[in-house]
């Protein structure tokens, strides 16, 4: 399966569970004074996270 990023990548997703782990554990990383990028990277994440949610509700 594949999934469409932030960027209009498509990236493919062999293991949904290990997937959503991973992505969940990424959404969740914080710096004290985040920059532009890393305010995109918090982003980023949780928009793949839940994506990947809603692969495994389907």
């Amino acid at each position: 399966m594949y999934i469409i990023d932030l960027d209009g990548k498509k990236i493919e997703v062999t293991d949904l569970d290990l997937a959503i782990m991973q992505a969940d554990d990424f959404r969740h990383y914080r710096v004290t004074k985040p920059s532009e990028y890393q305010r995109y990277l918090y982003k980023y994440w949780e928009d793949f996270y839940q994506k990947l949610l809603r692969i495994k509700d389907a």
